[in-house]
């Protein structure tokens, strides 16, 4: 009998078991590398954002004295974090001022300040952040995708 070049079923088979093993052991940590990078891509914007909210106000164009804000970093619902300045002379900065910067956060990424949902971040003229209602009064904020936590901290 004349024996045929090729895979015979049983041979196909095994390969395929095989590989479906192999993908069902990857699979988690796959999801946990993509969790940690998108935590990670998060934490920079958010640094990225709170040193321009800083820097925007200590440059205080339009005046703002006391606890008014003259900067805010604010997150709305579709992880859209954006800059806010002081809308004119004796008008303090709001989120629903025009942005001077924004950035999209990944979508699976959560942010919390003193374990609520975080919304919005002051700055005073001298660049330190104000209790401003509704708004993060504590200087870390916890970020989270999945099983992957990180901790922003900022003075």
């Amino acid at each position: 009998m004349k024996r045929h070049a090729g895979f015979s079923l049983v041979e196909l088979m095994i390969v395929v078991t095989l590989l479906g093993v192999l993908l069902m052991v990857a699979a988690p940590f796959t999801a946990a590398w993509s969790d940690s990078a998108q935590v990670r891509d998060a934490e920079g914007l958010l640094n990225q954002g709170i040193g321009r909210a800083k820097a925007a106000a200590l440059r205080n164009r339009h005046g703002m004295i006391d606890d008014q804000p003259s900067a805010l970093l604010c997150l709305d619902g579709d992880k859209m974090l954006s800059l806010h300045e002081a809308a004119g002379t004796g008008s303090p900065a709001s989120c629903d001022a025009p942005r001077q910067w924004s950035a999209q956060l990944p979508q699976r990424v959560a942010v919390q300040s003193g374990g609520s949902d975080f919304a919005c971040l002051g700055f005073d003229a001298r660049a330190m952040p104000i209790d401003l209602g509704g708004c993060a009064d504590n200087q870390t904020l916890a970020l989270s995708a999945g099983s992957e936590h990180v901790s922003v901290t900022f003075h």
